[in-house]
């Protein structure tokens, strides 16, 4: 029996190894620069007894210098990335899926998305189709989940089935959940930081090829310094590639073990990989702008002879991890999309543990109004504000609270596109709810509001411990009928979804325990858990799962 929490520890672990062995790399780096530069212009003399005598100044201000032209170059290629996911797809030649589209490719990738999405608690993100890339490959960018968007190449799309679609979804899912995004927008970051330095020894070096006919006779040190930036630039680049490349393969198996954790379904992430193994061209894309995002990924981007520079472990490696009794042959290509019409049927989502939005059975009317950038706003502010304000609405008044927290979570993308001005009206209706007595619905304008206003209406934050006991303390006052100190909530949740993934689950662990304390979880307890969870981007724990659809 495979242990998928422990190959999900164990990749974990070694992502700790290899970010603190990249940060004492750009440490040496930055010394190294500092030590020849100094050199160079005199900050270390060789004395006649043979040793050295250093002059710290210049060797200070050569490491404030070249320290602060990498973290500037950092900082701009970071805040070139922070507006979203968006940036990284469109980069790639991406076009934005309409969350209302009714073409059938396109209809199947937004299927399965809302489906994941709704399993793992969390806002549908937006999808973007790579139509020019006909090999198998897909990916999940962004900062945060507010902005991030899930990847899939025309050629994933035709191949995968159902199932298989599924289990790429949900490790892409499991990057979102687990925090890669982040730590892979700063490793491209420092990475360009470091590449300054060899552009740097690049201009340098120019420059003193265009003096040098005036200079002649004189002593230039500017070629010197200008090779010694280039050399050291480039070895960093390289060294500094080949850990981003260590640290993408650890991920990987994280999100395979993750996947698989998380959908019940090893042999559909198993057969995805080896539809790519079974292709001359397998997961490459075309792309030019493919290098550098390359370790975001599903499969391997780019051709790559040298082994310690690969983004992904080798296929048949994650195959027999995920299936260790997998035979070693890859299968003949398929194509999904000309399956049979019983084929198609047969594949068609069943309600299942998994499928919580098949289980939730929602109005097909429901469905459409809320992926509809021109009706989502109504929709969800008669759903949320209707019933407070006396208003009539006799289908919305009959929806469970799991239902409405699926269609609060399935009308993001919609919203996101919304006009301005609905958005804005839709937002400030919302605002009615701030002060409610009822925290499920609270709880619901705060899921909103985290994902379609600016980011910093939420930087405010306590102290880690008060936060925990904070959140705890509305959940039992909450189930009691008792008021609730609602801005200090907010405050908790603020500083809750700063945490670290690993942070999250004992809060999340002590919310479960105090709703199961007299061993039975109403479906008051229920709802709220679901709604606590999702505006700390957490998905629900398995407890929360069952009958969750009521």
């Amino acid at each position: 029996m495979v242990n998928f929490f422990e190959h999900q520890q164990q990749a974990k672990r070694n992502t700790g190894l290899l970010v603190v062995l990249f940060l004492v790399a750009f440490t040496l780096i930055i010394g190294l620069v500092a030590v020849v530069t100094a050199a160079i212009f005199g900050g270390i003399a060789v004395q006649q007894n043979g040793e050295y005598q250093f002059s710290w100044q210049p060797i200070a201000w050569v490491v404030v210098i070249v320290g602060g032209g990498i973290l500037i170059a950092m900082l701009v290629k970071w805040l070139s990335l922070k507006p979203g996911g968006h940036v990284v797809a469109e980069s790639l030649g991406g076009v934005r899926i309409e969350p209302n589209s009714t073409d059938p490719l396109e209809r199947r990738i937004l299927n399965v998305v809302e489906e994941m999405a709704i399993a793992a608690n969390m806002p549908v993100p937006a999808v973007y189709l790579l139509p020019n890339e006909a090999n198998i490959n897909a990916f999940a960018a962004g900062y945060e989940s507010k902005d991030a968007v899930i990847g899939l190449t025309r050629g994933a799309v035709e191949t995968f089935s159902r199932e298989q679609l599924q289990a790429v979804v949900a490790h892409e899912f499991s990057h979102i959940l687990n925090g890669d995004m982040r730590l892979n927008i700063r490793l491209i970051a420092a990475l360009a930081g470091i590449l300054l330095i060899a552009h740097v020894g690049r201009i340098f070096l120019q420059s003193a090829r265009f003096s040098s006919s005036r200079r002649r006779g004189n002593g230039n040190a500017l070629p010197l310094v200008g090779l010694a930036l280039f050399i050291i630039g480039y070895i960093g680049v390289f060294f500094g590639n080949i850990i981003k490349a260590a640290v993408s393969r650890q991920r990987e198996y994280l999100a395979d073990a993750a996947a698989v954790q998380f959908t019940r379904n090893p042999e559909a992430l198993s057969g995805a990989l080896q539809q790519i193994g079974a292709r001359e061209y397998g997961s490459k894309i075309a792309h030019t702008n493919a290098d550098e995002t390359a370790h975001l990924f599903f499969g391997q981007a780019l051709s790559s002879w040298f082994t310690l520079m690969a983004t992904h472990p080798p296929l048949d490696r994650r195959i027999k991890r995920i299936q260790p009794s997998w035979n070693g042959r890859y299968p003949k290509p398929s194509k999904a999309m000309v399956q049979s019409t019983a084929e198609q049927q047969a594949s068609q989502p069943q309600p299942s543990a998994l499928n919580r939005l098949a289980m939730l059975a929602l109005p097909a009317l429901l469905l459409e109004r809320v992926r509809s950038p021109k009706q989502a706003p109504q929709f969800i502010r008669d759903m949320m504000v209707g019933q407070l304000l006396g208003e009539n609405h006799p289908q919305l008044s009959e929806l469970s609270a799991a239902q409405q927290l699926a269609l609060v979570e399935l009308a993001i993308p919609a919203l996101r596109v919304a006009g301005d001005s609905d958005r804005l009206a839709l937002l400030k209706d919302l605002e009615q709810l701030e002060q409610s007595d009822d925290l499920f619905h609270w709880c619901l304008y705060q899921l909103l509001a985290r994902q379609l206003t600016e980011s910093k209406r939420f930087k405010e934050k306590i102290d880690n411990a008060e936060a925990f006991a904070a959140t705890v303390v509305a959940l039992k006052r909450a189930e009691q009928q008792q008021s609730l100190n609602l801005k200090q909530l907010e405050l908790a949740l603020n500083t809750c979804k700063s945490w670290s993934p690993k942070a999250k689950q004992p809060l999340v662990q002590k919310w479960v325990e105090t709703v199961t304390s007299d061993q039975h979880i109403s479906e008051t307890e229920r709802k709220l858990v679901a709604t606590l969870c999702a505006c700390i981007e957490e998905p629900l724990p398995d407890e929360m799962l069952t009958n969750s659809a009521s």
